[in-house]
């Protein structure tokens, strides 16, 4: 090699280093940049539904509300086993959620007079980076009725994912890819889920009758699907039901029903007739449960005090 070729060749290697170095995120975090531009087939059109988005909570058993695993093997930009995000993962999971119901039609607002609330909760999100990676996520997301507090859908999505990193191993940014891609999919069929339903239940904001339909890799918790063409069913089902209704000392207390989480009081809920198991949480006070029974066409009122 002559000299002129060496010295281009160690010149070009520092180019390449020098551009590895300055594109690799500082620190240990792994940041999870997010796409603000509607992703490709998003509907230019939305439809006259507004949602507004609630915190959704963070139910994992973690002490940093921003760790997501383990790697037992390197990857490239991180000295830690701790797999830890840039942002806290509830605030992920939200904004992931929105995105995709945006993209898919529906009106996100700040207002407080939205027709629609959509709030959740993260009960399992675990990457493991070793020989194969894996990735394992439940989401539960419920869509409410902000006029009635009635639960227009309550589901989990739950998506498990494996591959083999390769010879070259991890960099961070494989790991937030390998996240994105479980999250896509765990939007992807959240939406459907919820607009299969709101179409069933809503005809008049989409412009079309539809029938709430299954979706593969979702648990239904609760749904409210009357469909079109069919009021005898329609009738039956409103014979079915009883109103809930919710009130506690103080306010704002976070409502379960069977372990779905159903709003905050003074709530009303239309339910179908029944025996419920209600979990009353506030953050400073004591947990406090009750199981009520709601009588078909009747009102079933429940005021809960609270202690410390």
């Amino acid at each position: 090699m002559s000299k002129l070729q060496w010295v281009f060749s160690n010149v070009l290697l520092l180019l390449i280093l020098g551009g590895c170095a300055s594109t690799q995120e500082p620190g240990n975090a792994i940041y999870m940049h997010e796409d603000t531009k509607p992703a490709p087939g998003s509907r230019e059109q939305k439809y006259p539904v507004t949602v507004r988005l609630a915190v959704y909570e963070d139910a994992r058993d973690v002490s940093d509300s921003h760790r997501v695993g383990t790697a037992t093997t390197r990857v490239l930009g991180m000295n830690s086993k701790e797999i830890m995000l840039d942002r806290e993962v509830a605030e992920l999971v939200g904004s992931t959620m929105k995105k995709k119901l945006s993209d898919d039609g529906l009106q996100f607002v700040e207002d407080s007079k939205a027709q629609f609330q959509l709030s959740g909760v993260v009960k399992s999100l675990n990457i493991v980076i070793k020989e194969r990676d894996y990735l394992n996520i439940a989401i539960e997301s419920t869509l409410t009725e902000t006029s009635s507090g009635r639960v227009i859908w309550s589901g989990v999505v739950a998506e498990k994912k494996e591959r083999y990193a390769g010879v070259m191993g991890n960099s961070k940014g494989d790991v937030a890819d390998f996240l994105k891609s479980g999250l896509k999919m765990i939007s992807h069929k959240t939406s459907e889920s919820i607009l299969s339903v709101l179409k069933a239940t809503r005809p008049e904001l989409f412009g079309v009758a539809g029938i709430a339909k299954a979706s593969s890799g979702v648990t239904v918790y609760a749904d409210t699907p009357l469909p079109v063409a069919a009021p005898v069913v329609v009738l039956k089902a409103a014979a079915a039901t009883g109103m809930l209704v919710l009130t506690s000392v103080p306010d704002s207390v976070k409502v379960y029903v069977d372990d779905v989480y159903y709003g905050l009081t003074p709530l009303e809920a239309e339910m179908p007739a029944g025996i419920y198991q209600l979990r009353f949480e506030l953050d400073g006070y004591a947990k406090s449960g009750e199981k009520v029974s709601v009588r078909r066409g009747d009102r079933t009122e429940l005021k809960v005090k609270l202690h410390h």
